[in-house]
Parts: structure tokens; sequence; C-alpha cells
């Protein structure tokens, strides 16, 4: 009997041993697998908010450079720049009329003997055609009285108008010599030769 007893536990024994080898090689396999699975989620967690932090900067960036760039570019009008190169090349001369023609602006400027009619180029401010005009004794009369820069005169035609220029002559309101400079937006305004003071407005 007691034989019998002993083969029946040998014969129990190789069976328990067999299976706890499988239960511990999927007990690895699922260990490996949750290894394997963290990193990939912690790389996860770690690349969504750098992917995001950076576009979010680059986004509001440019534009705030784009704005002042802007606002940098403004400058003078065509207008304000033609006129400048002309009394570049006639630091002497006066300003008698103007206007923008778009492509190129028309600018005549007397020289203390004769009156030029001028082209200068809208883009590069080039005078690009140069014309001896003449003048006359009356013309000739007004650009004399002129004591102010032209520029003194757009200055106070803007600031009142609240527009930039468009064209402008020197003319005569109510007996004293004006600039009777058009804005972009019609208004016209008038401006004394003398202390560049606004005389008259027609809106």
């Amino acid at each position: 009997m007691a034989a019998v007893a002993a083969l029946g536990l040998a014969a129990c024994a190789p069976e328990e041993t067999e299976d706890a080898p499988a239960g511990d090689a999927e007990g690895q396999v699922e260990t490996e697998d949750q290894t394997e699975a963290t990193p990939d989620d912690a790389a996860g967690e770690e690349t969504t908010p750098a992917e995001t932090e950076p576009t979010d900067e680059a986004t509001e960036e440019p534009t705030a450079e784009a704005t002042d760039q802007a606002t940098g570019e403004a400058g003078d009008s065509a207008v304000h720049q033609a006129l400048e190169a002309v009394l570049a090349e006639y630091p002497d001369g006066v300003i008698t009329e103007f206007d923008d023609e778009g492509s190129y602006v028309e600018v005549f400027v007397f020289d203390g003997s004769t009156e030029w009619e001028l082209e200068v180029d809208a883009e590069t401010f080039e005078i690009i055609d140069t014309e001896d005009d003449g003048i006359d004794s009356d013309d000739q009369r007004k650009a004399q009285a002129v004591e102010i820069d032209i520029a003194e005169a757009l200055e106070a035609a803007e600031t009142e108008g609240e527009a930039d220029v468009h064209s402008g002559e020197l003319d005569e309101e109510d007996g004293t010599v004006v600039y009777q400079i058009e804005l972009t937006n019609d208004v016209e305004v008038y401006v004394d030769v003398t202390n560049a003071e606004v005389v008259n407005v027609d809106r």
C-alpha cells in the first residue's frame, strides 16, 4: 500500500512543476508588454505640449512684427517724396504746382528765372522728364511771394483736411497768395504762403 501511495504522489509532482513555468512565462510576457507600452505613452505625453507651445508663439510673434512693419512703412506719400526730389535738384526753387498722376508726379518749379515742368517717377522718385515751361509775370509774382517751405503747407493742409495731398498750386485768396491744396478726400485747403496758416477750407 505504501508503495502505491508513493507512486501516486510521484505522478502528481511533475504536473505541478510543468504548470508553474508556464504561469511564470505568461507573467513575464505581460510584464514586458506593460514595460514597452509605458515609454510609448510617456513619449506621447511629452510630444504634445512640445509641439503646441512653439506653434502658438510662432503664430503670435510674426503678427506683431507685421503690424510694426506696416506702421513703419506708412512714411511720406509719393507727392511728399517727389517734391523733395525736385527741391534736391533745384535747392533754391519754389514749387508752383504739383499733381499726383499715379505712375508719376507732375511738378512745376520756379528757379528764379523760368518755370520747369517735371515728371517724377512715383516709385524711384527720379526726374524722368524736364521741360522749360516759361512763366508769366503774374505767376512769377506769386512764386516770389512764397516764404515757407512747401512741406509746411502740405502739413498744414493734411492736418486741417485729415487726408493726404493729391495736388496743389499757387493761387490767390482775398488778396493773399496761397497754396491751394486738394486732398485725396476732395477737401481743398488754402494755406498762406508767408506763414503756413490755413485761411480757408472748402469741403
